[in-house]
Protein backbone atom coordinates (compact mmCIF):
# COMPACT_ATOMS: atom_id res chain seq x y z
CA UNK A 1 0.00 0.00 0.00
CA UNK A 2 1.32 3.32 -1.24
CA UNK A 3 1.57 6.51 1.25
CA UNK A 4 -0.79 8.37 -0.48
CA UNK A 5 -3.72 5.53 -0.55
CA UNK A 6 -3.21 4.87 3.44
CA UNK A 7 -3.30 8.71 4.12
CA UNK A 8 -6.62 8.86 1.56
CA UNK A 9 -7.86 5.16 3.87
CA UNK A 10 -7.33 7.29 7.44
CA UNK A 11 -9.00 10.47 5.84
CA UNK A 12 -11.83 8.41 4.99
CA UNK A 13 -12.05 6.68 8.62
CA UNK A 14 -11.72 9.78 10.10
CA UNK A 15 -14.75 11.53 8.21
CA UNK A 16 -16.57 8.06 8.78
CA UNK A 17 -16.03 8.67 12.90
CA UNK A 18 -17.20 12.42 12.69
CA UNK A 19 -20.10 11.03 10.97
CA UNK A 20 -21.12 8.53 13.06
CA UNK A 21 -20.51 10.66 16.34
CA UNK A 22 -22.74 13.45 15.05
CA UNK A 23 -25.08 10.32 14.37
CA UNK A 24 -25.16 9.18 17.42
CA UNK A 25 -26.66 12.01 18.98
CA UNK A 26 -29.50 12.25 16.49
CA UNK A 27 -30.28 8.49 17.11
CA UNK A 28 -30.12 8.30 21.02
CA UNK A 29 -33.17 9.86 22.68
CA UNK A 30 -34.54 11.37 26.26
CA UNK A 31 -37.07 9.49 27.72
CA UNK A 32 -39.31 11.03 29.57
CA UNK A 33 -41.51 9.78 32.42
CA UNK A 34 -43.85 12.40 33.82
CA UNK A 35 -46.85 13.27 35.61
CA UNK A 36 -49.43 15.63 35.44
CA UNK A 37 -51.26 16.03 38.93
CA UNK A 38 -54.22 18.33 39.91
CA UNK A 39 -57.02 18.72 42.45
CA UNK A 40 -59.75 18.08 39.57
CA UNK A 41 -59.98 15.82 36.60
CA UNK A 42 -57.41 15.85 33.89
CA UNK A 43 -60.66 16.56 31.94
CA UNK A 44 -59.70 19.10 29.02
CA UNK A 45 -56.23 19.06 30.00
CA UNK A 46 -53.38 19.15 27.10
CA UNK A 47 -49.60 18.91 26.56
CA UNK A 48 -48.11 20.54 23.77
CA UNK A 49 -44.52 19.83 22.71
CA UNK A 50 -42.55 22.18 20.50
CA UNK A 51 -39.52 21.11 18.73
CA UNK A 52 -36.76 23.95 18.24
CA UNK A 53 -39.87 26.03 17.98
CA UNK A 54 -41.88 24.03 15.60
CA UNK A 55 -45.03 21.40 16.68
CA UNK A 56 -43.46 18.32 17.73
CA UNK A 57 -47.29 16.35 19.02
CA UNK A 58 -50.23 16.80 21.49
CA UNK A 59 -51.36 14.74 23.64
CA UNK A 60 -55.33 15.40 25.18
CA UNK A 61 -55.38 12.10 26.78
CA UNK A 62 -52.99 9.97 29.29
CA UNK A 63 -51.83 12.81 31.12
CA UNK A 64 -51.92 11.18 34.69
CA UNK A 65 -48.84 9.16 33.72
CA UNK A 66 -47.06 9.14 30.40
CA UNK A 67 -43.98 9.04 28.45
CA UNK A 68 -42.03 11.02 25.44
CA UNK A 69 -39.47 10.10 23.34
CA UNK A 70 -37.63 13.20 22.49
CA UNK A 71 -34.84 12.66 20.22
CA UNK A 72 -31.36 14.16 21.07
CA UNK A 73 -29.78 17.55 19.90
CA UNK A 74 -32.85 20.13 19.98
CA UNK A 75 -34.42 21.87 22.42
CA UNK A 76 -38.04 21.27 23.62
CA UNK A 77 -41.08 23.33 24.91
CA UNK A 78 -43.81 21.70 26.56
CA UNK A 79 -46.74 23.42 27.80
CA UNK A 80 -49.40 22.36 30.10
CA UNK A 81 -52.62 23.65 30.47
CA UNK A 82 -56.07 22.63 31.59
CA UNK A 83 -59.07 25.15 31.68
CA UNK A 84 -59.82 26.75 34.69
CA UNK A 85 -55.93 26.53 35.90
CA UNK A 86 -52.35 28.26 35.42
CA UNK A 87 -50.57 26.91 32.92
CA UNK A 88 -47.29 26.16 33.00
CA UNK A 89 -44.15 25.45 30.99
CA UNK A 90 -40.91 23.07 30.70
CA UNK A 91 -38.26 23.47 28.86
CA UNK A 92 -35.50 20.68 27.92
CA UNK A 93 -32.37 21.43 26.46
CA UNK A 94 -31.54 18.29 24.60
CA UNK A 95 -28.33 19.05 23.43
CA UNK A 96 -25.21 17.45 24.79
CA UNK A 97 -21.66 19.09 24.47
CA UNK A 98 -19.32 18.11 21.67
CA UNK A 99 -17.26 15.67 23.73
CA UNK A 100 -20.52 13.40 25.44
CA UNK A 101 -20.67 10.27 22.72
CA UNK A 102 -24.02 8.54 24.78
CA UNK A 103 -23.80 5.13 24.91
CA UNK A 104 -27.43 4.75 25.89
CA UNK A 105 -30.92 6.34 25.68
CA UNK A 106 -31.63 8.82 29.12
CA UNK A 107 -34.46 8.91 31.62
CA UNK A 108 -36.01 11.71 33.06
CA UNK A 109 -38.73 11.56 35.37
CA UNK A 110 -41.08 14.59 36.57
CA UNK A 111 -44.14 15.87 37.68
CA UNK A 112 -46.13 18.77 36.66
CA UNK A 113 -48.78 19.92 39.20
CA UNK A 114 -51.69 22.38 37.37
CA UNK A 115 -53.00 24.98 40.26
CA UNK A 116 -56.66 26.61 39.77
CA UNK A 117 -56.38 29.90 39.00
CA UNK A 118 -56.78 32.44 41.86
CA UNK A 119 -60.45 33.89 42.86
CA UNK A 120 -58.47 37.23 42.11
CA UNK A 121 -58.23 37.11 38.80
CA UNK A 122 -56.26 35.06 35.41
CA UNK A 123 -52.55 34.39 36.09
CA UNK A 124 -49.97 33.07 34.47
CA UNK A 125 -46.53 32.28 35.18
CA UNK A 126 -44.11 34.90 33.42
CA UNK A 127 -41.66 32.16 31.49
CA UNK A 128 -41.10 28.65 32.22
CA UNK A 129 -41.14 27.00 35.39
CA UNK A 130 -37.86 25.28 35.13
CA UNK A 131 -35.38 23.77 32.68
CA UNK A 132 -33.64 20.55 32.01
CA UNK A 133 -30.19 20.29 30.46
CA UNK A 134 -27.31 17.72 30.33
CA UNK A 135 -25.31 17.83 33.21
CA UNK A 136 -21.65 16.87 32.26
CA UNK A 137 -20.65 16.58 36.10
CA UNK A 138 -23.20 14.87 36.89
CA UNK A 139 -23.23 12.99 33.16
CA UNK A 140 -27.08 12.82 32.95
CA UNK A 141 -30.06 15.21 32.27
CA UNK A 142 -30.76 17.16 35.54
CA UNK A 143 -32.90 20.19 36.60
CA UNK A 144 -31.86 23.60 36.32
CA UNK A 145 -33.73 26.94 37.51
CA UNK A 146 -34.05 29.43 35.03
CA UNK A 147 -35.00 31.50 37.14
CA UNK A 148 -37.88 31.67 39.68
CA UNK A 149 -40.85 31.99 37.87
CA UNK A 150 -43.30 34.60 39.14
CA UNK A 151 -46.96 34.59 39.53
CA UNK A 152 -48.20 37.74 37.20
CA UNK A 153 -51.71 38.58 36.18
CA UNK A 154 -52.59 37.09 32.73
CA UNK A 155 -52.66 40.66 30.87
CA UNK A 156 -49.45 41.31 31.83
CA UNK A 157 -46.81 42.08 29.16
CA UNK A 158 -44.39 39.07 28.43
CA UNK A 159 -41.20 39.27 30.62
CA UNK A 160 -37.32 39.53 29.66
CA UNK A 161 -35.45 36.23 28.57
CA UNK A 162 -34.78 34.49 31.55
CA UNK A 163 -31.17 33.44 33.11
CA UNK A 164 -30.10 30.71 33.48
CA UNK A 165 -28.75 29.38 36.90
CA UNK A 166 -26.93 26.13 37.34
CA UNK A 167 -28.12 23.69 39.80
CA UNK A 168 -27.23 20.22 41.01
CA UNK A 169 -28.85 17.46 38.55
CA UNK A 170 -31.91 16.13 40.31
CA UNK A 171 -35.33 14.94 39.13
CA UNK A 172 -37.51 17.96 38.36
CA UNK A 173 -40.54 18.74 41.20
CA UNK A 174 -42.84 21.59 40.63
CA UNK A 175 -41.72 24.31 42.74
CA UNK A 176 -45.07 25.59 42.69
CA UNK A 177 -46.48 23.31 45.11
CA UNK A 178 -46.25 25.70 47.92
CA UNK A 179 -48.98 27.87 45.84
CA UNK A 180 -51.53 25.07 45.61
CA UNK A 181 -51.73 25.65 49.55
CA UNK A 182 -52.00 29.58 49.34
CA UNK A 183 -54.88 29.03 46.90
CA UNK A 184 -56.79 26.55 49.52
CA UNK A 185 -56.33 28.74 51.87
CA UNK A 186 -57.21 32.08 49.85
CA UNK A 187 -60.38 30.10 48.98
CA UNK A 188 -61.43 29.19 52.93
CA UNK A 189 -61.10 32.60 53.65
CA UNK A 190 -62.92 33.91 51.06
CA UNK A 191 -65.99 31.33 51.79
CA UNK A 192 -66.04 32.33 54.92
Amino acid sequence: MTLSTALRQLALAATLCTAAAAHAEEARILRIDGKVLSSEALTGATLTVLQDGAAFTRMEQGLAQFQLNLPLGHEYRLSFERPGTIAKELVFDTRLPGDVQPRKDFLFHFQVSLLAQPAEGPMRYDGPVGLIAFNSKEGDFGYEHLRTARLVPAESPAAAPAKRVRREAAPFVDPTMELAAWVETQRAEAKQ
